[in-house]
């Protein structure tokens, strides 16, 4: 039951994720043309002064990105579970809610997973051909946590949509939009590491919002 609850959102998802999938491509491929032209128009040391000393960002363009990306998938899983109801029929599968909930969870976890090891893989990658490991290190400390905000945006977004009242549809978006802020404070270099398991935990725990939606959707919240 839980693959063809998986092929079911994959019926869905599947343009959306094709999509990404060409959004992201076309970012890395973006990046290795401007990093090879940036190379090619300055010298070394420039480039050095720029990092060192400037604290230049190698993938700045990334920053908002797995955002859009979590958002997106979940408005295209989600929104038409929501139209005239239809998440009740979802509701009525031979699996407990909770069960159901979790696996739909589970397909964009792990799509978003996908998407996002994909990248970091082909961009560090590339990334070695022109720095060294410490460069590659930084940009994955200044990334981390915008990839850790597209989960996050991803549940927040779920839990948006769930919530059957409008008012409590807003209230939830104004907590979303204040809790997403802590993913993309604009620092130096290394300066979020220490910060970055609160924000998994901030992640764990909204896991958990979407499940109260279904429950208030479930009994008829008005």
């Amino acid at each position: 039951m839980i693959q063809a609850l998986f092929y079911k959102e994959w019926i869905k998802t599947r343009r959306i994720i094709l999509l990404l999938f060409v959004l992201f491509a076309g970012f890395v491929a973006y990046t290795f043309i401007d990093l090879a032209q940036m190379f090619r128009v300055n010298p070394p040391e420039v480039i050095w002064d720029n990092i060192i000393l400037k604290d230049f960002l190698l993938i700045p363009n990334i920053k908002w990105l797995p955002l859009l990306a979590g958002i997106l998938l979940a408005i295209t899983q989600y929104v038409p579970e929501m139209v005239n109801k239809r998440f009740k029929l979802t509701l009525h599968l031979p699996l407990s809610e909770n069960k159901i909930v979790i696996g739909m969870l589970s397909y964009g976890i792990l799509v978003l997973s996908f998407l996002f090891a994909i990248t970091y893989i082909v961009l560090l990658s590339g990334l070695s051909s022109y720095f060294p490991r410490e460069f590659i290190l930084s940009s994955f400390y200044v990334s981390c946590p915008w990839f850790l905000g597209g989960f996050a945006g991803y549940m927040l977004t779920t839990w948006i949509i769930y919530e059957p009242v409008w008012k409590y549809r807003i209230a939830n978006a104004m907590v979303s939009i204040c809790t997403l802020m802590l993913f993309f404070f604009d620092q130096k270099s290394g300066a979020y590491l220490p910060f970055i398991p609160y924000l998994l935990i901030i992640i764990i725990m909204s896991i958990s919002f979407p499940f109260y939606a279904v429950i208030r959707f479930k009994e008829g919240a008005q």
